[in-house]
């Protein structure tokens, strides 16, 4: 999922429903499968959360001056930050694909929702270099802002804040 195909994947894969009543009961691989499977029950902390994600993605699209509005999720570990901002991450990526489709003519997909893994001191670099590679731009270890180590390759934050 930390790549752009891996998330457009996920986000447009409808997760596994369980079997409606009456139907017959299913196999121990199907069973096992769908408990496997990444299903996430809406509780409303999920509904809020995703809620206000939805809204500050609003707000953003019309913020042009300053910085954009932003949403910070903290908890303790094993609380399902990640399971609640995945859930999050897909049902903001199919609203604003329901709302912008993408035109026959465009050669890029709109990316409205990135996930990236970042350790908890990274710099501003590592996170752009994460952004860059989820994205498919070229990457190697010593780009800087200012110049790149070849003329083939481009700084890490020029194509990924441009």
């Amino acid at each position: 999922m930390t790549t752009w195909q891996g998330w457009q994947h996920f986000a447009t894969t409808p997760p596994p429903q369980p079997p409606a009543p009456g139907e017959p009961e299913r196999s121990t691989e199907e069973r096992l499968a769908y408990h496997f499977a990444f299903v996430t029950v809406r509780t409303p902390a999920i509904d809020t959360l995703t809620t206000n994600a939805r809204t500050l993605m609003i707000l953003g699209q019309h913020q042009q001056t300053t910085a954009r509005p932003s949403l910070i999720v903290t908890g303790p570990a094993a609380a399902g930050k990640t399971t609640a901002l995945l859930h999050t991450g897909r049902t903001c990526h199919l609203a604003h694909n329901r709302q912008h489709p993408p035109s026959d003519h465009s050669t890029q997909a709109p990316v409205p929702v990135a996930y990236v893994l970042v350790p908890p001191a990274a710099s501003a670099k590592a996170l752009a270099t994460e952004f860059a590679r989820y994205l498919g731009i070229p990457v190697t270890g010593r780009m800087t802002r200012r110049r790149s180590p070849t003329p083939s390759a481009t700084p890490t934050t020029t194509p990924v804040c441009a």
